[in-house]
């Protein structure tokens, strides 16, 4: 049985429904403007990702799921042990996505400039923050939990900052491409 959101999965979803449709018009501006297709690509891409979200947070895709897991673990005899199992799939995850925002981030600095393709930049770091926080909030291990859920509340700043990230990018896109600024010399 699928679980029904909460009031806080509800905000979330009208947040993601904002940065969904600013996302959408920065594709169709980018589209509208002649601009670099992978403008385009790319915002069309972060306006279906939080689409997803809003139909995942909705469903409750991730609790399904993270209880799956654990009935999986539970089928398997490996209850008990879960926690020898979550600790290095978190070290890799953590690993990996630090791997991978450090490239990215490096790579971003060296090849791109100029404010839209920042914006765009900025948007698709934003989506990698968000698919961390998914993952870890996935793998349920008490010491994560803690940080996930505890007085710092990093899940939401991981969520809603994401969410926030992606639509001020695209709201300074789409003023940047209509030509709404004033460039500065």
């Amino acid at each position: 049985m699928l679980a029904q959101p909460s009031f806080l999965g509800l905000v979330a979803c009208l947040l993601y429904a904002i940065a969904a449709t600013a996302s959408w018009r920065a594709s169709r501006e980018a589209r509208g403007r002649r601009q670099q297709l992978w403008h385009v690509r790319t915002w069309s891409l972060v306006a279906a990702f939080f689409f997803l979200l809003i139909v995942s947070r909705l469903l409750g895709l991730e609790e399904f799921l993270r209880a799956e897991l654990r009935e999986f673990l539970r089928i398997q005899g490996l209850m008990s042990e879960r926690r020898s199992i979550q600790g290095p799939i978190i070290a890799v995850a953590l690993i990996v996505f630090t791997s991978i925002a450090m490239l990215a981030a490096y790579r971003t600095s060296q090849r791109i400039s100029g404010r839209r393709n920042i914006a765009v930049a900025v948007a698709i770091g934003a989506c990698g923050v968000m698919v961390a926080t998914i993952a870890f909030r996935s793998v349920s291990l008490h010491a994560l939990d803690w940080f996930l859920n505890g007085p710092l509340k990093l899940n939401w700043v991981g969520d809603v900052g994401a969410a926030v990230a992606v639509l001020s990018a695209a709201l300074i896109y789409v003023r940047i491409v209509s030509g709404k600024t004033k460039r500065r010399r």
